[in-house]
């Protein structure tokens, strides 16, 4: 019995953990294990700062690209107010001279235009369409313009409402009024 004690006694002194097989590999390549991991960090590093470069391209992008849609819509806009301003006064020569058959020749000039929608004249007097571009609205009311005394602007998402008083010697003649299609964006 002693003798199969000292053999237990012996078998478990002489079970030694062995090092596992994949630590004796990194011991045995750690130069080429170190340059590995080295460059699995620099892959992954690069990866990450590209992201964020393109997330930041990205943003700046859109802020720029914002920024120069409402510049452009501005100019587009001060661009019309100036041709709505400009065409009333031949609209005005016209109807001074009670030459309305012209004006609705300058109407039809005009809009053929392609960002012209519609071109009317609404009389003061009668508060109603006089002149239209859309045969349909002539002889109707339109009494959203008709109390303006400035340039006024109206914008929705397809289209601007320009409307121009157009006004006599000493009183006020009617409104010219231009719809034309926004800008595509």
């Amino acid at each position: 019995m002693e003798n199969k004690e000292k053999n237990e006694s012996i078998d478990t002194s002489a079970i030694v953990k062995e090092p596992s097989k994949l630590w004796v590999f990194i011991k045995k390549y750690k130069y080429y294990v170190f340059l590995i991991i080295l460059l699995i960090v620099s892959i992954l590093y690069h990866i990450i700062s590209v992201k964020m470069l393109q997330s930041t391209f990205t943003k700046e992008k859109n802020t720029i690209t914002n920024t120069y849609k409402i510049k452009l819509d501005s100019l587009n806009s001060n661009r019309l107010q100036l041709t709505a301003k400009t065409f009333s006064w031949a609209i005005r020569s016209e109807l001074m001279r009670e030459n309305s058959e012209q004006v609705n020749q300058f109407f039809n000039d005009f809009v053929k235009n392609e960002d012209i929608i519609k071109l009317q004249y609404i009389n003061a007097s009668t508060s109603k369409i006089q002149i239209s571009t859309n045969k349909k609205d002539e002889g109707t009311s339109d009494l959203k313009f008709i109390d303006i005394n400035e340039q006024t602007v109206l914008q929705d998402s397809t289209s601007i409402e320009l409307a121009t008083p157009i006004n006599g010697l000493n009183t006020k003649l009617g409104v010219f009024v231009m719809s034309v299609k926004k800008l595509n964006k």
